[in-house]
């Protein structure tokens, strides 16, 4: 007979737990797994060492079995990698041996198109031939163009060319009793933008001589832009603020916003 540990009742041994509370004896349980392992272990010692020695055979084969595919695997994963850094490699060096080759052959196509026509632009430049010089810049796609001294005079002549157009278009709307429509806003914005661009032209890293020409061919846009927008001293303060801060530059957005919010 055993005592139940938790309630204190007697019942037969061999039960797994207690019949009265149902509580498990693992004194009872630990006794009975360690007899079972004496058993199995009595067993073994009693198989024949044939038996044994064909067991461990088998475990052994079966050991660098498993080595062996797990080195296969491993082999086929490192022959991968060295074949993908391989053909990366060989990439690398095509493509950037063919890029440092077209930056080669650009630099020395700029470099031969500034030879050729830099004097062409300083010439017309220095004739004030300004309209045979904004049309010999807009019909040659070179970046080397962008070096020139007078690249951003360029700039100040293309807005010059532009505004006569602006001014016209929003004139037409104007007559056409059109003022509140989309298509009017986005003309007088347009024409904002390119008269406050001339304004603060001077404010462009162009060489003084440059904003001075620019701001001479301007009177007459400086002046429809004094006229038709009526700036106050506050909003040419604030307009003064962004060109100094962009460089000159506005945005038709900006000027959208301000035609409508004024």
């Amino acid at each position: 007979m055993l005592r139940c540990p938790n309630c204190g009742a007697e019942y037969e041994a061999g039960l797994l737990h207690c019949p009265y509370c149902k509580s498990v004896d693992d004194y009872q349980d630990e006794t009975e797994y360690l007899e079972d392992l004496d058993e199995l272990k009595d067993k073994l010692e009693d198989l024949p060492e044939d038996v044994l020695r064909e067991h461990k055979k088998k475990e052994t084969v079966q050991t660098a079995q498993d080595m062996k595919r797990i080195l296969t695997v491993v082999g086929a994963v490192a022959l991968a990698l060295l074949m993908f850094i391989g053909v990366m490699t060989f990439f690398d060096k095509v493509v950037e041996g063919n890029s440092d080759r077209k930056l080669n052959e650009r630099s020395k196509e700029e470099y031969l198109w500034k030879q050729e026509n830099f004097p062409k632009l300083d010439e017309l430049y220095r004739n004030k031939d300004y309209e045979g010089l904004l049309e010999f810049a807009d019909s040659h796609d070179n970046a080397g163009l962008y070096d020139w001294d007078h690249y951003a005079f360029l700039d100040g002549l293309r807005i010059l060319k532009y505004i006569p157009d602006d001014i016209k278009f929003v004139e037409e709307l104007e007559q056409q009793n059109k003022k509140g429509t989309d298509s009017y806003m986005e003309s007088l914005a347009y024409l904002l933008r390119n008269e406050l661009e001339l304004l603060y032209f001077d404010h462009r890293q162009v060489p003084a001589e440059d904003a001075e020409i620019i701001r001479e061919m301007s009177v007459e846009y400086l002046r429809d832009l004094e006229t038709r927008f009526a700036l106050t001293d506050e909003e040419l303060a604030e307009f003064e603020r962004k060109a100094a801060h962009d460089m000159g530059s506005f945005y038709i957005q900006e000027c959208k916003d301000f035609l409508k919010n004024r």
